[in-house]
């Protein structure tokens, strides 16, 4: 119990980093209980998207005040994201699961090549940083937040983690500037949780004492980290906080391939 004792205090940097970035560190929560704690990876997956769904409520919530939230497409991503978790859990026993990491860790290196045309169409064109609420009227942008959403849940549905690499990519590739790409992804993951956690409690367990300990930090971490943002200036962190993203993006498809 002693060690377990240390996962406010993890969940709380956690928190603060993923909601600042745009995830839900369900890859991370599921790192944590597994090899640290060794807890199974199927209650690992059930306990990380418990936890996944307060951090981001209330990242959500932090990122709508400071104004990052852009509904238009959260909402979209959300009804596909949706559809993709159901998908996604019930396909999650129909293959190994090493064969499902490394599917999406090629996927998320397709997607972040896309993220660096877009960046470099942006450093090109500087009208293009634009809140992606303007280039909400392209034709096709619907169906494109609607496919990323879906591949987003997919992923979630599938091993546990929050989907949030997908959600970002697409965010990107529909022309959002970083902290609008941070605060709709938190949105939209918050719903993707919600229903992946659904269905996986079908399939397996939840340790609730985990899930309070572990999210009685990320919720405090989730809180302050949108706050300490919008203490900076915006101009400056756009420009710093994109290619972070996709250096992240990229490090976990290589960690899910290799």
């Amino acid at each position: 119990m002693t060690q377990y004792s240390l996962l406010p205090i993890a969940g709380f940097l956690i928190g603060m980093l993923i909601i600042s970035l745009g995830g839900g560190g369900g890859g991370i929560y599921v790192g944590i209980l597994t090899v640290f704690f060794h807890i199974s990876p199927v209650i690992a997956a059930s306990t990380s998207l418990a936890t996944i769904i307060p951090t981001t409520a209330v990242g959500s919530f932090s990122h709508w005040k400071a104004g990052n939230v852009n509904v238009r497409y959260g909402l979209t991503m959300l009804v596909g994201g949706a559809v993709g978790a159901v998908i996604g859990s019930l396909c999650s026993g129909l293959l190994p699961e090493q064969y499902y990491n490394k599917l999406t860790g090629v996927i998320m290196l397709v997607l972040s090549a896309r993220m660096v045309f877009s960046y470099l169409n942006k450093r090109r064109s500087p009208q293009a940083t634009e809140d992606c609420e303007n280039s909400g009227g392209r034709n096709g942008t619907f169906v494109k937040a609607l496919l990323f959403g879906l591949l987003g849940g997919g992923i979630s549905g599938l091993i546990g983690l929050s989907g949030g690499g997908p959600i970002v990519a697409g965010l990107s590739v529909l022309g959002c500037g970083a902290l609008e790409m941070v605060g709709t992804s938190v949105f939209v993951l918050c719903g993707i949780a919600i229903v992946g956690f659904a269905m996986h409690l079908g399939l397996g367990s939840v340790d609730w004492n985990l899930v309070l300990l572990l999210a009685s930090g990320t919720m405090s971490g989730a809180f302050v980290g949108p706050l300490l943002l919008k203490r900076i200036n915006r101009e400056k962190l756009e420009k710093a906080l994109y290619p972070v993203i996709l250096v992240m993006t990229v490090g976990m498809a290589v960690v899910l391939i290799v």
